[in-house]
């Protein structure tokens, strides 16, 4: 699963060997002051957004109901809006919703075991 590391100025999500082959990338740093929401929840695959905009799903790897990894445009409010979400979420395993503004990435979604204790970390760093 994905790591989260947090400074006093960045959030990185730390990608294992496999989860940037998924994802097709390394590992994702985006400023502290750009989160906008955290969200812990249960599930975190049924978190992803499947809503693709045209086009929008090329980075993605996905195995339905079990795996996603990737980053795509997701289409937002109306079909000329749209944000990038990147995911790296497995079925069954707790993670994070974090919503960002001013950034390139929206939307981050990622499984960890350590979701309740990034959620405080990061709720305190803000």
């Amino acid at each position: 699963m994905a790591e989260l590391k947090i400074t006093k100025k960045h959030l990185t999500v730390h990608l294992s060997w496999w989860e940037k082959i998924g994802a097709r990338r390394s590992h994702l740093t985006v400023p502290l002051r750009a989160i906008r929401n955290i969200e812990v929840v249960d599930n975190v695959i049924d978190s992803v957004d499947y809503r693709s905009a045209p086009g929008g799903s090329r980075g993605l790897t996905r195995i339905p109901g079990l795996f996603v990894a990737g980053t795509r445009a997701c289409e937002i409010r109306a079909q000329e809006d749209h944000e990038h979400e990147f995911s790296v979420c497995r079925r069954n395993n707790p993670g994070l919703v974090i919503e960002l503004d001013n950034v390139s990435i929206g939307r981050i979604v990622v499984s960890t075991q350590n979701a309740e204790r990034y959620a405080s970390e990061l709720a305190l760093t803000r």
